[in-house]
């Protein structure tokens, strides 16, 4: 009889201890740990709150402007302008690289001139002596710009730039490099221009022509071209692989920029569509204290 009583008691204080579930209409205790019987509760009473607070709450933002909003979309109207302007940057760039290539073919269609007194002028500078940008050393003038390119193959050709992917630009013209090293398992990200890897430039014969066009104040193009042997010519070294590489990676930041303004307006755009998303409205509320008064913004804001 006293074990029956004290079991009585027992679970008289376990019911007690045990809470109704907070489903609606549900009158069964709740699960340790919770404040439902079962998941369905839980759900029914969370659609419950959401029919009765929603439509509130949407009326309150068709009331009353969104800042935040308007703010959304002056950015995209000046996302979109400087997506123009750099895809009308691209397609200008674009054409210089034609250009630059019908440049090239003109002046390798130039004759070769050997006349001994033009050589002399790429030995007027034979005394005077220059430092290597990159190791330091001493050379003479007329063969610093063949020193220095070749200490810059010899250095780049130390570090790796790689990337799992090939590069896939539509429209796009010799930009990487994009050879696939199969040690490493990457494709090669350097300029195929300037690639000292991959791309090796091929030995001038005897009777190659320089054909760099030749300019008047630095910028003004002048209509000649340089008609020296380019195994001769010391002053126009690599200009084709130079002027290549320039006008590629210009192309290369006008494409980067492009990109960055894309996850820019992407950015912008998941803003403004979960500002007025199911979640916001349900977690933020704009209070209204004058009735009379729809517009809440500052007078600097307006």
């Amino acid at each position: 009889m006293s074990k029956r009583k004290h079991q009585e008691k027992a679970d008289a204080k376990d019911l007690a201890s045990l809470r109704q579930c907070l489903g609606p209409g549900c009158v069964y205790p709740t699960r340790p740990g919770s404040k439902y019987c079962s998941d369905d509760c839980g759900m029914k009473l969370a659609a419950d709150r959401i029919y009765a607070i929603l439509p509130q709450r949407i009326q309150q933002w068709q009331k009353s402007p969104c800042i935040a909003e308007e703010r959304g979309k002056k950015m995209l109207e000046r996302i979109h302008q400087e997506q123009q302007d750099t895809r009308t940057r691209l397609k200008d760039m674009e054409c210089h690289f034609y250009e630059l290539e019908a440049i090239i073919l003109r002046g390798k269609q130039q004759p070769v001139c050997k006349d001994e007194e033009i050589n002399k002028s790429n030995r007027n500078n034979a005394n005077l002596q220059i430092f290597c940008v990159s190791c330091g050393q001493s050379i003479n003038m007329h063969v610093a710009l063949r020193h220095m390119e070749h200490c810059f193959v010899k250095y780049e050709g130390k570090s790796s730039f790689g990337s799992m992917y090939p590069t896939c630009i539509e429209g796009a013209t010799r930009l990487f490099c994009d050879v696939y090293n199969p040690k490493s398992k990457r494709y090669c990200k350097r300029l195929q221009v300037l690639c000292p890897e991959h791309s090796r430039d091929p030995k001038a014969s005897d009777d190659e022509v320089c054909g760099c066009p030749l300019v008047h104040n630095v910028f003004e193009f002048t209509g000649n071209f340089c008609r020296l042997p380019k195994r001769v010519c010391n002053l126009h070294y690599c200009w084709e692989k130079l002027r290549r590489a320039e006008v590629d990676l210009e192309r290369i930041r006008t494409l980067n920029k492009l990109e960055e303004l894309l996850e820019q307006e992407h950015k912008v755009r998941t803003a403004m569509t979960n500002r007025a998303g199911l979640l916001a409205l349900m977690l933020h509320q704009t209070v209204q204290h004058d009735p009379l008064t729809t517009d809440l913004r500052s007078k600097a804001d307006s």
